[in-house]
This record gives structure tokens, C-alpha cells and sequence, in this order.
């Protein structure tokens, strides 16, 4: 499906010449999200100060439970906007219900395979892994899918094993797997507590579109004032990471009151530091490529994926000035 670029453009200059900083009547919008994570900090940052309500919405943040089931909210139309794996608008367009990304929100990985068993080695290459057991999201996350594609590199059958999202550390504990995939900061709590890091995914896929915000086209098409309001919110969220990282911290200490605040500072600035945290909501085609090319490699993709179909500009460069 072709984008009506015109009709986009024409549209976004009248919004933006009758902007208001806080609109009297909010428009309700529905963001689906993989699960409560603490990495999606943009999210939460633009929630709790107020910038989606600067915007003119009223936005309501929905935890969908998977990569999968983000994109079926999108497509049943209980949610305008979700946000998880970018490569599932792809995966849903090879069956004829295509997607569109409009703002990277993850494009690196944050992921560390930790192990508590002493016999359990440093992993220097995904040879290694022979005869150990890695737990992960369950199938056909993205966590899933990138340990498949590190026990292919090292020319070994996968053996991964999923575990539900937040069961990650019982099932470490309970030694069920010899090795857990895990993200900042429960790695940080993790290695706080005594287990160990035995290999980083940076090493392994720099560069990542790992998560993005979908949409569906024919939303866009029809509402593009409304996307942009959403990318606006998201673009002052980044900057706000970007120039005051420590002054993010209460806000996501205070959306997850689980985790000890001494355990987020170091995970969110080690994220910065691993470049996971855009400074726009640009996709950049490599971090898109590296995406589609793991799903590719591991047969979830067939067709084509290009990187100026399914990734959209045109909010993007407007919030970006």
C-alpha cells in the first residue's frame, strides 16, 4: 500500500498552524505494548510529564503480553499505536495486513545471557553454547528468535527453552535452564544478587532495531495529526533522556516500584552508554537491515522487507525540528 504523501503533508501543516499547548478536549488513543519494561522509558516519560496531554491525547498504555499481540491489538483496532519487535509489521504484510513504523523507540540490545551455575562459562562465541540451555521469552518473541540465531552462529540446534515474561530469574534460580536471556534492569538486580554475565548481545548484533512504534497505514492515512501529536511526545521524551538522564530515574522508579531505584540508575546508563536509546525517532537501515536479516535467517520472513516501505519519515523529521 502507497503512502498518499501529499495528503500527509497537507494535512500535518494545517494541524501544526492550529496547534495548541493543551487542548481543552483530548482525543483517547490506546498504546499496546509488548509488557511493562522498564526500557520503554520514552514511553513513560512522555506519559508522566504530561506530553501526550500537551499534545491534545489521552493516551492509555496497554501491556499486550507479546510481540504478536501487539500487532493483533493494531489489527483488531482495540489499539491505535503499539509498540514492540518492528519486524512484525512485516511478518503480518507477508499475510496481507502490512504495517508501518513511525518512530524507533529500542535500536540497540540491552540483553545479557546470565548464568548462576559456576560450571557455566564466560561465553566468548556462540560456540559455547554447546550442551547449555537458554531460556528466553517465549516464541516468536524477539528474544526468542535472537538465541535461536546465536546457537545457528555457532552451528549448533538451538536449544531454547521460553519462559513467560517476569519468570525469567525463578526459572534461573530453579535451575531449569543453564542460561537466561535478560534486559537492563533486571540484569543489573540479577549480578546484584549473584549471578553472573556470561555473554552480551551487543557483540553480536550491534546495531538492532530491537522496538519501534506500529502503526497501521490506513490509520496514518486517515489521522495524521494524531500520529504526529504521538511522535511530538516521544521526540521532547528523547531529548529529555538525552540532555538529563538521572532526572528520568524517579519517573521510572515510580512506574515500577518493584525494582530498587539503586538497581535503574546504573541499568538505564549502561542502555544509554550501549546506544539503545535513540536520539530521534529516526529507524537508521542498518539497525532495520540487522532486523530483518535475523528474522530471515531463521525462516520467519520470506519476501521482501525494504526499509523505505515499512519505515515512515515523514513524523519523524517534523518532530525532529
Amino acid at each position: 500500500m502507497k503512502w498518499p504523501i501529499a495528503i500527509i503533508a497537507a494535512s500535518l501543516l494545517a494541524w501544526c498552524e492550529i496547534r495548541a499547548d493543551a487542548p481543552a478536549n483530548l482525543v483517547p488513543v490506546t498504546i499496546a505494548e509488548y509488557g511493562e519494561f522498564p526500557l520503554y522509558a520514552s514511553l513513560y516519560v512522555a506519559d508522566a510529564k504530561g506530553y501526550f496531554v500537551q499534545e491534545g491525547l489521552k493516551v492509555t498504555i496497554v501491556p499486550a503480553g507479546g510481540d504478536e499481540k501487539v500487532f493483533a491489538a493494531l489489527l483488531a483496532g482495540s489499539a491505535q499505536f503499539g509498540v514492540g519487535d518492528p519486524i512484525f509489521t512485516v511478518i503480518s504484510g507477508e499475510k496481507g495486513r502490512p504495517g508501518r513504523i513511525v518512530c524507533s523507540i529500542l535500536q540497540s540490545i540491552p540483553g545479557w545471557g546470565i548464568a548462576n551455575d559456576p560450571k557455566v562459562q564466560q561465553i566468548s562465541s556462540p560456540a559455547d553454547l554447546k550442551g547449555l540451555s537458554v531460556g528466553a521469552y517465549p516464541a516468536p518473541s524477539t528474544s526468542h528468535t535472537l538465541i535461536r540465531r546465536l546457537f545457528q552462529m555457532g552451528n549448533l540446534p538451538p536449544n531454547v527453552i521460553g519462559i513467560a515474561y517476569g519468570s525469567t530469574l525463578a526459572a534461573l534460580q530453579a535451575e531449569q535452564v543453564d542460561i537466561v536471556l535478560e534486559y537492563e534492569p533486571v540484569v543489573s538486580r540479577a549480578v546484584a544478587e549473584g549471578s553472573r554475565r556470561v555473554f552480551s548481545l551487543s557483540d553480536y548484533f550491534p546495531e538492532f532495531a530491537l522496538t519501534g512504534l506500529s502503526v497501521l497505514p490506513e490509520y496514518a492515512a486517515q489521522n495524521p495529526a494524531i500520529v504526529q501529536k504521538v511522535i511530538n511526545a516521544f521526540q521532547r521524551a528523547f531529548s529529555d533522556m538525552h540532555a538529563d538522564l538521572a532526572g528520568i530515574v524517579p519517573i521510572i522508579a515510580k512506574r515500577f516500584p518493584e525494582i530498587p531505584a539503586e538497581h535503574l540508575s546504573p541499568a538505564l546508563t549502561q542502555a544509554m552508554k550501549a546506544g539503545s536509546f535513540p536520539k530521534s525517532c529516526h529507524v537508521t537501515k542498518r539497525a532495520w537491515e540487522e532486523a530483518v536479516k535475523l528474522r530471515r535467517d531463521v525462516g520467519d520472513l520470506q519476501g521482501k522487507a525494504d526499509f523505505n516501505e515499512y519505515f515512515v519519515p515523514t513524523f519523524a523529521d517534523i518532530a525532529a525540528k
